[in-house]
């Protein structure tokens, strides 16, 4: 057996082969490896520098292409940040600026950019609501039809081109793809084609989790019992920023009730509470003077809420939840303390403004689209069994340091019946 020697690292109990000091200077594997790295590291430290990118960069567009494209991770570079978001360079853009956007992801398109090309057409629809008809027949010649929101407003050609890919009955990935898409464009034809495959489940049926009608939830809408549409969320949009609350807010946050969750016993807090007279909720064609939606944020997290409501301000546990099967046991912790330094803007924005996940940009909000985590999940009304209308939503990280996931808010008007979700990665 061949002899073993000590580390000499100062207070190292370890031994090694001849063959390992000889290759380390007497150190074990391990101290030699903590050495090397923190060589490293005070080698970095002291020979790194800052790039500017946008060094005498004055051109909105040029900048946001620097902005998009990948940095080459060098860790003796530290890339400085620009002034400002690419949220706040995409709404600041004029219709000159966002045309040479568009042109510049269709020759990213072309040269097989395709994934810049992507991440720079889902900023332009979601920020700026334009059409991108061009980029859209530029992507569908590359066989490609994602992100599928970016597709909302094609035209009729790229509708009926992936229609017909549709029928030929693609592999499971790409149908998924497409399907998505066509219910982003969620016109006419596509809202009878749906009723239709509902109707009579086409051939490629059978390559779905879902049935191709419910691909619609993911573009916020649902099918009638008559085969009409019927949109799921308002198209009125407000953010919610980090800010301390003023004292006359129209909407206030994560207010402590004084009724209890009968699942866990902890007191029920108010999601959302609007004030129902002011003018900012008109939109939601409520009558009446408060609209309280409760929840209890720990419970939330394993099933959708039900809430009786009217707009009074009530609002009672419904006797119509049901329990889920596991939940944590909480009684012996301490009841959290939600702080809501969060207030509504009064800016109204894009309702597609925070549709997507991948957007960067503030996702707490009311009314617009909701921003889903995983795949869109309306709630089901337990009284009239229809898919319930979303009304807000609040990501956590902007309520907890290290909060993480998106709670969100739904009502069924008619059955005065409130819901609240969530959702995390």
């Amino acid at each position: 057996m061949s002899e073993r020697i000590p580390c000499i690292m100062e207070g190292c109990k370890a031994t090694i082969l001849q063959i390992t000091a000889d290759r380390t200077g007497g150190y074990c594997m391990p101290c030699y490896q903590r050495m090397k790295r923190k060589e490293r590291e005070e080698f970095i430290k002291k020979n790194r520098k800052d790039v500017n990118l946008y060094a005498n960069i004055t051109d909105l567009v040029e900048i946001l292409k620097i902005m998009h494209k990948p940095k080459k991770c060098n860790p003796l570079e530290n890339y400085a940040k620009y002034e400002k978001s690419i949220e706040e360079m995409y709404t600041s853009l004029c219709k000159e600026d966002i045309e040479k956007m568009k042109d510049y992801a269709i020759n990213l398109i072309e040269s097989e950019n395709i994934e810049m090309a992507q991440d720079i057409l889902l900023s332009i629809v979601c920020y700026t609501n334009v059409e991108i008809e061009k980029c859209l027949r530029a992507l569908i010649n590359k066989n490609e039809c994602y992100p599928d929101i970016i597709f909302k407003d094609a035209p009729i050609d790229v509708r009926d081109y992936l229609i017909g890919q549709v029928s030929k009955g693609s592999d499971t990935l790409s149908l998924n793809h497409m399907l998505r898409a066509l219910a982003w464009i969620g016109d006419a034809k596509v809202v009878d084609l749906f009723y239709q495959w509902k109707k009579n489940p086409p051939k490629w049926r059978n390559k779905l989790y879902v049935p191709p009608e419910e691909y619609s939830l993911e573009a916020g809408w649902e099918l009638t019992e008559e085969g009409k549409r019927r949109n799921l969320f308002f198209e009125d949009c407000y953010a919610i920023e980090k800010k301390n609350p003023l004292v006359d807010e129209p909407v206030l946050f994560l207010q402590t009730e004084d009724k209890k969750c009968e699942w866990c016993g902890e007191a029920l807090v108010n999601l959302v509470s609007f004030d129902l007279t002011n003018s900012f909720f008109e939109f939601m064609n409520l009558n009446g003077n408060r609209l309280n939606i409760a929840t209890c944020p720990m419970c939330n997290c394993y099933e959708p809420i039900y809430t009786d409501i009217d707009t009074n301000g009530a609002t009672y546990w419904s006797k119509l939840n049901i329990k889920p099967q596991y939940l944590c046991d909480t009684t012996n912790e301490e009841s959290p303390i939600y702080k809501a330094s969060i207030s509504m803007s009064k800016v109204k924005r894009n309702c597609y403004h925070a549709a997507s996940e991948f957007l960067e940009t503030t996702f707490s909000q009311i009314g617009g689209h909701p921003t889903w985590i995983q795949d869109a999940e309306y709630p089901k009304c337990p009284k009239c069994s229809k898919h319930m209308k979303f009304i807000a939503q609040i990501d956590w990280a902007d309520i907890e340091e290290y909060g993480e996931g998106i709670y969100y808010a739904f009502i069924c008007e008619e059955c005065n019946i409130a819901a609240t979700h969530y959702q995390q990665t």
